[in-house]
């Protein structure tokens, strides 16, 4: 069984994600939600409800634990589980090397799904962890709607298949990892990778990097969490440092 100490750790990693999105300007405040999946099969997961903080500004009482079938193991006054709480259930049924959901919605990404137009390649050592992102796959979940039922999550997750982020069509984007930290940070590097086809395409016809390079990026360099871990350092500390300015 995971401990309460356990319990309070994972909290503050969920909430420090979710103020990381929210320093970046990555969601709607204040809709969007992260989990982790607990020891025990249970999850800790940002809650929604007329005493949140949004998540620019989460800390760990945001954060509330259900169990597997969604049921609450821990309640606060004024939070609840979010209501696409099934988003983060079906993919933790579907994955087993995912043990953290984010479900955001950042703008450009967003565009993206909505005109249907795909992400490319047009980067190669400017971010090898984004082109490594894209080399994954990033699909569409089609429905627009809440997804708020068990159906509608298995749907997006079959989806998101083997990937690590999947756009939804006018709504949002759902990325994983193994960690809070790594779910957010793929969140960011979609967000940036779609800025970038944005803004190549309001200058011209974006080129893709030549397929060559493009294998020897993704197949060569530092290690995913070496790289996770140079860049959370970064992303964590300019969250605190807008707190501090705030």
């Amino acid at each position: 069984m995971t401990s309460a100490a356990g319990h309070g750790a994972a909290a503050e990693r969920v909430a420090a994600a979710c103020r990381v999105l929210g320093r970046m300007g990555l969601t709607r405040e204040p809709a969007g939600h992260i989990s982790v999946l607990l020891d025990d099969g249970s999850v800790a997961v940002k809650a929604r409800g007329r005493a949140e903080s949004g998540l620019r500004f989460a800390d760990a009482e945001d954060v509330v634990v259900v169990d597997p079938d969604g049921t609450p193991r821990s309640s606060a006054p004024g939070l609840e589980p979010p209501r696409e709480l099934a988003i983060h259930l079906a993919v933790y049924r579907a994955r087993p090397d995912v043990t953290s959901v984010a479900h955001v919605h950042p703008l450009t990404p967003v565009l993206f799904g909505v005109c249907d137009v795909p992400l490319l390649p047009v980067i190669g050592a400017y971010d090898p962890y984004a082109l490594r992102l894209l080399a994954r796959g990033v699909p569409t979940f089609e429905r627009s709607v809440l997804v708020t039922t068990p159906e509608l999550g298995d749907e997006l997750a079959a989806v998101l298949g083997s990937g690590a982020v999947c756009l939804m069509r006018g709504h949002g984007v759902t990325a994983v990892g193994a960690s809070p930290e790594e779910a957010a940070l793929n969140v960011i590097k979609l967000s940036e990778l779609a800025e970038l086809n944005y803004r190549a395409r309001l200058l011209g016809e974006p080129r893709p990097i030549e397929q060559a390079e493009y294998e020897e990026i993704v197949g060569t360099g530092r290690t995913r969490q070496e790289l996770i871990d140079s860049a959370w350092r970064f992303y964590r500390r300019l969250a605190e440092e807008g707190a501090e300015e705030g």
